[in-house]
């Protein structure tokens, strides 16, 4: 009996999704104690869950399609494992520090740049590059 390969980006798409499901709960939770929080944390943390809704789900489309069309299970580890640690360094930065910081700055430009290469991999596949 052949046993159906689960593709390496469902590891990735569960992460996130644990993830995303952490950061809702965070917003509920500095929401509840908002006359103890910081005044600038609550909009910061709404930031971080909307950024984080904005960009990942195209990042992991990009990712699946990607290895759906052969990637390499290594080229996803690498990129599923660096968009996960942007998606970290920016949800601390912008959630526990006031204003600009490298975390955030790392983590936001990190996961645009992920986009970008995932991007340029899926037209060069259309195209046949690759």
């Amino acid at each position: 009996m052949d046993v159906l390969s689960l593709p390496v980006s469902s590891l990735y798409i569960g992460l996130h999704g644990l993830f995303a499901v952490f950061l809702a709960n965070f917003v509920l939770y500095v929401r509840l104690r908002s006359n103890k929080a910081p005044e600038w944390q609550p909009d910061a943390v709404l930031r971080v869950q909307a950024n984080f809704v904005e960009n990942v789900p195209l990042a992991l489309l990009l990712l699946f399609l990607i290895e759906v069309q052969g990637a390499p299970s290594e080229f996803v580890h690498v990129f599923g494992a660096a968009l996960f640690l942007c998606r970290l360094m920016h949800a601390y930065g912008l959630g526990t520090k006031e204003g600009a910081n490298y975390p955030r700055l790392i983590g936001a430009q990190g996961t645009f740049l992920i986009i970008s290469i995932l991007s340029f991999v899926c037209v060069a596949i259309f195209f046949g590059f690759f």
